[in-house]
């Protein structure tokens, strides 16, 4: 390491950056260092090096110096607004500078009149690897004297280029997206950023933000028009900064303005529904023995039933100081902390299924630049460990809560979960460690489950769930499912009056959990567990058999998958074949699209993990719920009405043929089906099947392939016996239909008790699809939540469904129960069910079958 010893670029007096009034620059999200209230008007180069850029309001400059440390100087707060007016520049970008050598001059009466602060803030702007290990404060200083020494690798200051490790790239790109870089673009460029493997910095308004971080891009501020600064350092620099630029360029993904009287006048920031932990009052008292409490306002998340003592989790603030007297130990402390939630993380994505893919993104989360380096400068400045990592997170969690982005909202929810994970590691009160002990068949009573929390509990010992907040699609109910563990969600404050080993019924048909029932109560509902799971091991015995109704009707029943494992696991579970396979997973996370052989590869594999049984495959379902950063769909103020689905693909029909001719390439022929998502008109089905038929015969494959429809919205239901005149077959996503049925949005965890398939109208819109399909002898399956709902089988049979496609974990029982029923009585209870008035009266009729 070399030590570069810089000069004070300016005469005046040295604060801490804790006095700057500006949120950015105080708690060090551009980068450490500290802030001079000048006496003078010249700021001059702080050491030898060169000019990374000089703003284009002439405010702020970038040296790099010979270890390569970039010495950010920005003058004065909100002084970029004055657009150079009052400041005289000296150099320009890219010029070698002396220590001295004068760089801006500006008017101070000018700039103090304007701007919220005159200060000089200086800053190191890649700070990662260039730790500050000296600097003087609280004290006057001349221009010239030592201010501040900062550690770095030292660079060959003969050329600008001396070897490809130390090769650097700097060019201005124009941002010409309408809302400048919101979430989807921001993931875009962090994504297409973290492929190179050294270190891309950009620029804007005196602000540095680390490419390769979501939340630092967000925190630029950016606005259409800007024009940003990008700097590439590393192997290949010249060659990773036009991509990148391109990128910027072409939108990342949003549509680009060239006219700025063409941009939509919008960019009110919406408001969303935020996921915190439901508020519990310490005041409520405890429920006593002796009588029977029902919280009857849950919602069932994972069916099932199970009786256990009460394990509370309950998440109290922590208590610790905020500051620190060393703040090396502190430093070490926290390092090693996040050392062990690293190897903690790699670890538990080593696993299978769900819990793999949750923990994996967990530990890509944990690398976010901002949250290792923000801490340790808070550390710095004399902050304990533990207050520094909350204040960072807080901060983040706050800013991805606030935007209109599904996805960064449950990246929020992660962050929370690693946040009490490193802070338990801190303090030495990690609830993990208590869940060791879980006893055996134990209920989880909480205010909110983490996943990390639930997979501490040792497999085999939890019996049931029950949270006072939460929602039916969080990562722990993923999990929870599974394991296929009964969960109840959203069941409201009274569940802070469960006490610690109260006796406690989960009782998944109707989303209650019982309170102190009487031992004979426990008894018999013990008795109806232990049957059921006696049942469900002879269920699985026959699970591979193929599957009739009891007056012999066949009933195929699928997996729906998201990848080439959940094959291996459907198959041990008896799946008949892969009613619905998401291909989003291949499109997810990634900074361009698939290419056909990467998506052919993994169609083969699926394909051949099935050993010959039908794979369906959805066509990409993009927008809505699912962005993708280099899918140009601008933000749009209703997405889950916007443009999604088959409308998105067909906007892009280039990027729809590849992933036809990927499937297409599927070996043996036959085996795998096409399935178009969200469709709402015959001329959408059309379309999409006339670019197949021409892939078809580019690519010599003889066979016509089956092209199916997604029923997902009222509107698609009640014309299918027009869409069956073009689809080979119908697929119920029960999911949306629902959704867009009662016009609940399923991501609200307001509304989750409300939403569910067999409220009577989405049975009548289910009963609408099988009568159109009956026409044309088509088809009729169901791929959504409710083909994985034991009770919802009878009634969707009775309707007129054939197929079957649920989550592998409940395809033994659905067979199971299928074998039992007969036509005429599926028939007799579809007809009550429509007629019903609630979906709780529907839940009702079959609440005797213990279906």
């Amino acid at each position: 390491m070399t030590a570069v010893r810089l000069q004070s670029p300016i005469t005046g007096w040295a604060t801490p950056l804790t006095d700057v009034p500006d949120e950015a620059f105080a708690q060090g999200l551009i980068g450490d260092g500290l802030a001079v209230d000048p006496f003078e008007m010249d700021l001059c180069a702080p050491c030898d090096g060169t000019v990374v850029t000089i703003h284009r309001a002439k405010h702020a400059c970038t040296i790099r110096a010979a270890n390569g440390a970039e010495i950010l100087m920005h003058i004065g707060v909100d002084t970029v607004e004055l657009g150079g007016d009052g400041f005289e520049t000296f150099v320009s970008d890219g010029q070698a500078v002396r220590a001295g050598d004068k760089l801006i001059s500006f008017d101070m009466d000018k700039v103090a009149t304007a701007a919220r602060s005159l200060q000089v803030i200086m800053v190191v702007a890649n700070g990662d690897g260039y730790p500050i290990e000296d600097r003087v404060l609280n004290c006057e200083v001349k221009s010239g004297d030592f201010i501040m020494a900062v550690e770095g690798e030292a660079v060959e200051a003969s050329s600008s280029v001396s070897s490809d490790a130390d090769e650097v790239a700097t060019k201005d790109v124009r941002l010409m997206i309408a809302s400048g870089l919101h979430a989807r673009p921001a993931a875009a460029l962090a994504n297409a950023a973290r492929e190179f493997f050294g270190s891309v910095t950009i620029e804007l308004n005196g602000k540095s933000a680390d490419a390769k971080s979501v939340v630092s891009l967000m925190a630029l501020g950016t606005a259409y028009g800007d024009t940003l600064a990008v700097t590439v350092r590393g192997p290949g620099a010249g060659e990773t900064l036009e991509k990148l630029t391109a990128a910027i360029a072409a939108g990342l993904g949003d549509p680009v303005f060239e006219d700025e009287q063409a941009v939509p006048a919008a960019a009110a920031k919406k408001a969303t529904l935020s996921s915190t932990p439901i508020q519990l009052a310490d005041d409520l008292p405890p429920f006593e023995p002796g009588q029977e409490e029902v919280l009857a306002d849950g919602t069932t998340a994972v069916q099932g039933v199970a009786v256990g003592a009460a394990v509370r989790l309950f998440h109290a603030a922590h208590q610790f100081s905020e500051y620190a007297e060393d703040a090396g130990s502190e430093k070490q402390r926290f390092e090693q902390a996040m050392a062990v939630m690293n190897d903690r993380l790699a670890a538990a994505a080593k696993g299978e299924g769900h819990a793999s893919e949750i923990f994996e993104a967990h530990r890509t989360l944990l690398s976010e630049p901002e949250l290792a380096s923000g801490t340790l400068d808070l550390i710095s400045n004399g902050k304990s460990a533990e207050w520094a990592w909350t204040n960072v997170v807080g901060k983040m969690v706050a800013v991805l809560e606030g935007l209109a982005d599904s996805r960064m909202s449950e990246r929020a929810a992660d962050l929370r979960d690693l946040e009490a994970q490193v802070l338990g590691i801190l303090t030495g009160h990690d609830p993990r460690a208590t869940l060791a002990d879980f006893p055996e068949g134990g209920i989880l009573v909480a205010d909110e489950v983490l996943p990390s929390e639930l997979t501490a509990v040792p497999r085999g010992r939890l019996a049931g769930i029950c949270m006072a907040a939460g929602g039916k699609t969080s990562h722990a109910v993923i999990l929870a499912e599974s394991m296929g563990i009964p969960t109840i969600v959203a069941a409201g404050p009274h569940v802070v009056r469960v006490p610690e080993g109260a006796p406690v019924i989960i009782d998944g048909p109707t989303g209650a959990m019982r309170v102190f029932s009487s031992e004979e109560t426990q008894q018999k509902t013990r008795d109806a567990a232990a049957k059921r799971v006696k049942q469900r091991e002879l269920n699985r015995k026959t699970a591979h058999e193929i599957c009739y109704t009891a007056d012999g009707v066949r009933i195929e029943v699928f997996a729906n998958l998201g990848k080439v494992d959940d094959a291996t696991v459907a198959m041990a579970e008896g799946a008949e074949g892969c009613g619905l396979l998401r291909s989003e997973f291949l499109y997810l996370g990634r900074a361009s699209a698939p290419t056909e052989d990467e998506q052919f590869q993994e169609y083969q594999a699926i394909a051949d993990a099935m050993q010959g049984r039908p794979v369906i495959i959805r066509t990409l379902d993009a927008g809505g719920d699912k962005p993708l950063a280099y899918f140009p769909i601008p933000e749009e103020e209703n997405p889950a009405l916007g443009v999604r689905g088959v409308r998105a693909t067909l906007k892009e029909p280039e990027l729809l043929r590849t992933q036809l001719r990927a499937i297409l390439r599927v070996r043996p022929y036959g085996i795998a089906k096409i399935m178009v998502p969200m469709v709402t008109s015959v001329t959408e089905l059309r379309a999409v099947k006339a670019m197949i038929e021409e892939e078809r015969v580019a690519l010599g494959r003889d066979e016509p392939i089956e092209v199916g429809a997604m029923i997902e919205v009222p509107a698609a239901a009640l014309t299918s016996a027009q869409l069956a005149e073009e689809a080979a077959f119908f697929s119920i996503g029960t999911n949306d239909l629902t959704q867009y049925g009662l016009a609940m949005d399923r991501g609200n965890p307001a509304l989750a008790p409300s939403i569910d398939a067999l409220h009577p109208g989405v049975l009548r819109l289910i009963e609408q699809v099988a009568i159109g399909a009956a026409k044309n002898e088509r088809t009729v399956a169901v791929c959504g939540g409710a083909a994985s709902d034991v009770a919802a089988v009878p009634f969707l049979i009775g309707l007129g469904v054939t197929e079957l496609s649920a989550t592998p974990a409940v395809i033994a029982d659905v067979k199971a129960l299928i074998r039992t029923l007969n036509m005429a009585d599926c028939r007799a209870l579809a007809q009550s069910a429509v007629t019903a008035e609630t979906s709780k009266d529907v839940r009702a009729l079959v609440a005797d079958t213990g279906a």
